[in-house]
C-alpha cells in the first residue's frame, strides 16, 4: 500500500507541471478538470484505504489541497495566476499522500496486519 501512496504522490507532484503545460498544447478546461477529478478520486482512494485515514492531520491537509486547486481552477484566487495556485494546490495533495505513505512504513501498521492473511496450518 506503502508503495502505492508514493506513487500516488509522484503523480499528483507531476501533474501540476502538465496542466501547466497544457495551454501549449490546446487542451480545454474540461481537460484541466477531468485531471483535478482524477487526481482526487485517485488520491483520496490511496488515503481511504491505507493507514493515513486515521489520522485527521493528513486527511485535512488533502482536503486543503484539493479546495485549493479546485478554487484555482474555478477562478476564485484571481488575480493569481491559475498555473501558480493549481500547481500549490497539487504540491499539497502530493504533500498529504507523501505523508501518508510515511505513516505505512514508519512501524507496524494496523491496516496492513488486517489485511494480512494468518497461517491457519498451526
Amino acid at each position: 500500500m506503502a508503495c502505492a501512496a508514493v506513487w500516488c504522490g509522484v503523480h499528483c507532484a507531476l501533474t501540476p507541471f502538465l496542466v501547466a503545460a497544457a495551454p501549449a498544447f490546446a487542451l480545454s478546461e474540461g481537460v484541466e478538470r477531468a485531471v483535478w477529478a482524477g487526481t482526487f478520486v485517485l488520491g483520496a482512494v490511496m488515503l481511504v484505504l491505507g493507514p493515513a485515514r486515521r489520522n485527521a492531520a493528513v486527511m485535512l491537509i488533502f482536503l486543503g489541497g484539493t479546495v485549493l486547486w479546485a478554487a484555482s481552477l474555478a477562478g476564485w484566487l484571481e488575480p493569481l495566476p491559475e498555473t501558480a495556485t493549481s500547481t500549490a494546490g497539487s504540491l499539497v495533495l502530493a504533500g498529504a499522500l507523501f505523508q501518508g505513505a510515511r505513516i505505512c512504513q514508519a512501524g507496524p501498521c494496523e491496516v496492513c496486519d488486517e489485511e494480512e492473511p494468518t497461517d491457519q496450518r498451526g
